[in-house]
């Protein structure tokens, strides 16, 4: 496992010849890992884990709201700002993406108040799930046309975030809460 410099000046890490992982891809990865120590936490009720909770969840939500155009898209943090990442990704890749990210945004703070006993938890995770099924939508029409693997990562992604939206809107409302 090492770290390389590309010839586009962004760090990929290595692992064998197997898995090539941006700098952003990593951070996201470390992010949900903590995210699911959070939860283990919080299920036995260990303490801090509210602390360790929102710390990991918040992070991750600002990561999908603020980059998640750039991190569906594998453009460089470094080569946000340039018009170069942009050439051969057209309007409709950007703006899924960016709705994707928002999706994704809403549900990770929605699995957070619902993980912390927050009011609104069910009202975010309905909200997210809506925007996440537009976006599915949108990206399957697309992907039926063009086939093209962003479009499958963002319908496996969303899907995936759909599912334990779902799980947690069926939980009962006192499984995370302190006694």
């Amino acid at each position: 496992m090492y770290l390389t410099q590309t010839t586009t000046n962004s760090y990929r890490l290595k692992l064998g010849k197997i898995v090539i992982l941006t700098i952003m891809k990593m951070f996201e990865i470390i992010l949900i890992l903590g995210a699911i120590i959070g939860l283990l936490l919080a299920l036995f009720k260990i303490p801090l884990d509210s602390l360790i909770v929102s710390v990991f969840f918040i992070t991750l939500s600002c990561l999908y709201f603020c980059l998640g155009f750039a991190l569906f898209n594998n453009i460089a943090l470094r080569k946000i700002f340039e018009a170069d990442s942009y050439k051969g990704i057209g309007t409709w890749r950007i703006l899924i993406a960016i709705g994707a990210g928002l999706a994704l945004s809403i549900l990770t703070i929605g699995f957070m108040f619902a993980i912390l006993s927050y009011p609104l938890a069910k009202t975010l995770l309905v909200v997210g799930i809506v925007l996440a099924a537009i976006i599915i939508t949108l990206a399957l029409i697309i992907n039926a046309q063009e086939k093209n693997q962003f479009y499958s990562n963002i319908i496996l992604r969303s899907s995936v975030f759909v599912i334990i939206a779902v799980i947690f809107l069926l939980l009962p409302g006192h499984l995370f809460e302190k006694l």
